[in-house]
């Protein structure tokens, strides 16, 4: 699997301690994943990932085990596509929902540029979320659900 490193470099200044300030550097590896050269499911590729780590999906149409009922398991990654929603299709034909976020998720788990449809379940038909993620620049559009929630079903305990 052929993977781009991605060096990222955070520097923190500290407060002033006895006068005295620091500074202190701190460099983070993260993976860039795409889909599906690395990758042949979006699933896969977040099974793969570590804690900020990008997965790419390329343009395209994407059904199937793996690329629906996707589960980030509570990972802090972003999930994002290459040229944006109208280039980006989840097509869940009827066979389940979109995302399903309830590992956890936080504001580190991020979701973007991605359409999805055709999803079917009982709550939430194109995504389910009982936590904290971030979704952002995504059509969620002809999804249904048996009970509520077609689009998007969204509970916070």
């Amino acid at each position: 699997m052929k993977r781009i490193r991605v060096i990222i470099t955070i520097l923190v200044i500290m407060g002033f301690v006895f006068g005295i300030s620091s500074v202190c550097a701190q460099t983070i590896y993260a993976d860039v994943i795409n889909v599906p050269q690395d990758d042949t499911t979006i699933q896969a590729a977040i099974d793969a990932a570590v804690g900020g780590d990008t997965i790419r999906i390329a343009d395209g149409t994407y059904t199937g085990i793996g690329n629906r009922d996707i589960d980030f398991n509570g990972k802090a990654i972003t999930v994002t596509s290459e040229n944006g929603p109208f280039n980006c299709i989840i097509d869940c034909e009827g066979e389940g929902r979109g995302f399903y976020f309830h590992n956890s998720e936080t504001q580190t788990s991020i979701l973007s540029g991605i359409t999805i449809t055709n999803g079917y379940a009982d709550r939430g038909g194109g995504i389910r979320c009982t936590s904290s993620p971030i979704v952002t620049n995504c059509r969620i559009i002809g999804n249904n659900a048996e009970n509520s929630g077609g689009g998007l079903f969204l509970a916070l305990y």
